[in-house]
């Protein structure tokens, strides 16, 4: 499995300007129900991270996480030849230097 910093560098060597990742595992959700596709695919019990892995000094591109219930309806879009158009916008960084979206 590829860290998420991995995939990002090869999408900025291959000249993107920005990347969606797309999480392919359901997030668990309150009162024991869980969106998903089918019964074999297992929960996560919390939020996916994406973090630096401390290799990503090199990244210059913004990057953002897609939940699998949002990403997949532009998986399906996608599957058809059709062309998807993402705007990732975010306000500057906070005092403490975090980034905020």
């Amino acid at each position: 499995m590829s860290s998420i910093v991995i995939k990002v560098r090869n999408a900025q060597k291959a000249d993107a300007v920005g990347v969606l990742i797309a999480d392919n595992i359901c997030l668990f959700h309150a009162k024991d129900t869980c969106i998903h596709d089918n019964d074999s695919e297992m929960c996560e019990s919390k939020e996916p991270i994406m973090a630096d892995d401390g290799s990503g000094l090199d990244i210059t591109i913004p990057s953002f996480l897609l939940f699998k219930q949002d990403a997949d309806p532009i998986k399906d879009y996608l599957k058809q030849n059709k062309i998807v158009r993402a705007e990732i916008s975010w306000i500057l960084p906070a005092p403490d230097a975090r980034v905020e979206y």
